[in-house]
């Protein structure tokens, strides 16, 4: 388990934009390449700004709070890691609505076939008057292979509402006739079938790319036990001189005379030590030790990854285009052989036949086991 950093809070963009990166070295090899271009694509965005402003205030806020995130989640903090683990596989956040975006987008006609079918489309708006609208762009039949695929399946701890498999097909809701018995407007029609088809594609859960897909797989299942796989341990980190002395361990009782008692305790309240790091030197006993942190082992990485690989899925087209497959993560649970000792208590063990016999029919007399059965002797004369 890591401490909690105690180091002095970065005050420039640069200084921040550094414990940012070295915060999400610690994070597991197969979160760590979104995590990383994220935080880059970020500082490089805002690189040549002015560093004045309420909108550099704002960003150096929200890259404060990342910060704070990540450490609590390396110091242990599981819901927070889960909550990075989530952003990091395109479960919620940006990485979702980009995955989502390649679900959605439609491929590109590539025989005469499919060209005469999106040329049909074409014409069939046309003939509707009215214009290309977004919905037009959508693959809907790929969207609705997910959803009808995401629906069969218990998504247990999903940051999602559930799909039930009646809402895969949302032009059944749009009605046809208002309140009042009349035929609905082309366009407010319209607008009900977007509005219904949005709502699906809130729900569902973008596939992953195959190979990023299995290699989470490989380490949930302990197939790939390589250890540069997990985070590596973190380094000590340098101590101040100042450490020690009694300007250090000085009482700030001018905070406990004109404040509140819980607003100066806060940050070292147990269950904010993960976010702010603070030291408690007014225990007794010591300093105390944060709230809900626990360590990180190997076997607690694969329950963290196997909880969010169970959201997640690979979508591949069948040969012909004839429909989608999609496969999601689910683990194989294999019974391990038992032990060289545990054998012993196995060797009599009966067989399940003898010990649960065939059903008997109605009516029907048995003896038990070992027991022979003897005819009625005569009447004597």
């Amino acid at each position: 388990m890591s401490r909690p950093l105690r180091i002095p809070e970065p005050r420039t963009t640069l200084h921040l934009y550094r414990h940012l990166l070295r915060e999400a070295s610690y994070l597991p090899r197969v979160a760590r390449p979104f995590v990383d271009r994220q935080i880059q694509e970020r500082f490089r965005k805002h690189q040549k700004d002015e560093a004045v402003g309420e909108q550099h205030r704002q960003r150096m806020k929200q890259a404060h709070h990342e910060l704070r995130l990540l450490r609590a989640s390396n110091a242990g903090d599981m819901n927070r890691m889960r909550r990075v683990l989530l952003r990091s596989f395109g479960r919620v956040g940006r990485r979702r609505r980009e995955l989502m975006a390649e679900v959605l987008q439609r491929e590109i006609p590539s025989n005469t076939e499919e060209l005469q079918k999106y040329m049909a489309e074409a014409s069939a708006i046309a003939s509707q008057d009215r214009h290309i609208d977004w919905l037009d762009t959508w693959d809907l039949e790929k969207l609705s292979a997910l959803a009808r695929s995401q629906a069969q399946q218990d998504l247990l701890n999903s940051p999602k509402p559930p799909m039930t498999s009646a809402q895969t097909d949302p032009t059944r809701f749009v009605p046809a006739e208002n309140s009042w018995g009349n035929p609905f407007h082309p366009r407010v029609a319209r607008t009900k079938e977007k509005k219904a088809w949005k709502s699906v594609a809130d729900k569902c859960m973008p596939p992953m790319p195959k190979e990023e897909w299995q290699r989470i797989g490989s380490i949930v299942d302990g197939s790939d036990r390589d250890p540069k796989q997990l985070p590596p341990p973190r380094r000590p980190v340098a101590q101040s001189a100042s450490v020690g002395s009694p300007e250090a361990k000085a009482w700030n009782w001018q905070a406990y005379a004109t404040k509140p008692v819980a607003i100066v305790d806060l940050p070292t309240n147990r269950r904010n030590k993960l976010l702010t790091g603070a030291v408690d030197d007014n225990t007794p006993t010591g300093d105390p030790r944060p709230a809900k942190c626990h360590k990180y082992t190997p076997r607690t990485w694969r329950r963290l990854l196997l909880n969010v690989w169970q959201l997640t899925s690979t979508m591949e087209q069948k040969p012909c285009g004839r429909g989608w497959d999609v496969a999601w993560g689910k683990p194989r649970f294999t019974v391990p052989p038992a032990t060289t000792g545990n054998m012993e208590f196995l060797t009599d063990f009966p067989s399940t036949h003898a010990a649960h016999p065939g059903k008997r029919r109605r009516g029907s007399r048995s003896t038990k086991a070992g027991v022979t059965k003897h005819e009625p002797s005569a009447a004597p004369p």
